[in-house]
């Protein structure tokens, strides 16, 4: 794979280039709409017919470049699609990935990963790829997916964020679809042998002290539904995960100590943070991944670390299930 590999790395680096004169103009013309009428003011007529060529001519390279920069972004995304496909059938041949499968928003509500509470009235979800594993006679869908809030009126109420998400974060952030979400990663779920009593929810120890809509939304758990937050007696466990349920007992039924150590191991293996919840007969978890899920990571496109990345994530999803077991 590794001419594919070396026109990905070309094509990124060219899109990236595009991306920061792109978006670096359109901040300028945002700006000058803000403040040219006030320097355009003082000067005399020719000056300002001299400025409004200069502005047309600016404007037809902009739409060139950014034509090219669309086009570009579309090609990208069409490679790494086919490349992915190619991994995960040399990788996982009993895997099957459908780049436009959809993520079910009713699994997303009802793992509460994502909300307070089992409804996402309010939240965009974008799916970039639903990847199904076979697990003994079950299914798991796994789902690279993007969430973002809706805040009617946040423009007007705090045009600054606005403005910084829509044109300042892409020219800095690792994809320029993830730029506007809120969590962009790894979704899966699948049903377990087993029925749970009410839910248990296991999340990253450290979430709380964050700033965002998702560490907002952990932070309601405690305030509905009845969840409170569980101590339990492993000190290595508790480091990395806080458990909340809405009935003690069975979150100490689900979490046992040999479990725990299991929970332990599995998170420093993957190494890095997990989201976790128990609910009905079905297993959710998620986990952030700014680069995305189901896309070739930009740091591991130079060398073999990229199968190892998806060998890594991949096979994590079907260790998950068996440990659950």
């Amino acid at each position: 794979m590794n001419r594919e590999l070396t026109r990905i790395v070309r094509l990124r680096r060219v899109v990236r280039v595009l991306l920061v004169i792109v978006y670096s103009v359109t901040l300028l013309w945002f700006l000058f709409c803000l403040f040219g009428g006030y320097l355009l003011a003082s000067a005399d007529y020719a000056t300002n017919v001299q400025t409004s060529q200069y502005i047309l001519y600016g404007f037809l390279f902009f739409c060139v470049l950014h034509f090219a920069f669309m086009r570009g972004l579309q090609s990208l995304g069409e490679q790494e699609t086919a490349l992915m496909g190619r991994i995960i059938g040399g990788l996982f041949p009993e895997a099957r990935f459908n780049p436009a499968g959809t993520v079910n928003r009713e699994a997303l509500a009802a793992s509460r990963l994502f909300s307070e509470s089992t409804s996402l009235a309010g939240i965009d979800t974008t799916s970039y790829g639903r990847l199904e594993i076979p697990v003994g006679e079950r299914t798991m869908q796994v789902c690279d997916v993007g969430i973002t809030p809706q805040h009617d009126g946040e423009f007007a109420a705090n045009p600054l964020k606005t403005l910084y998400r829509a044109i300042v974060r892409p020219i800095f952030g690792a994809r320029v679809e993830s730029t506007m979400h809120t969590f962009r990663g790894m979704f899966g779920y699948c049903q377990v042998p087993r029925r749970f009593k009410g839910y248990v929810l296991l999340l990253p120890d450290h979430l709380e002290n964050r700033v965002g809509y998702l560490a907002q939304s952990i932070q309601r758990i405690r305030q509905k539904n009845g969840a409170k937050f569980v101590h339990l007696e492993d000190p290595e466990f508790e480091n990395l995960f806080a458990v909340y349920a809405d009935d003690e007992v069975e979150a100490r039924m689900v979490l046992t100590p040999a479990m725990m150590r299991r929970m332990t191991e599995l998170r420093k293996s993957f190494n890095r943070d997990l989201m976790i919840s128990f609910k009905d007969d079905t297993l959710y978890f998620a986990s952030e991944t700014p680069d995305g899920f189901l896309r070739p990571g930009r740091k591991s496109l130079g060398d073999e670390r990229l199968l190892e990345q998806f060998w890594h994530e991949i096979d994590f999803c079907r260790t998950i299930k068996t440990e659950m077991k």
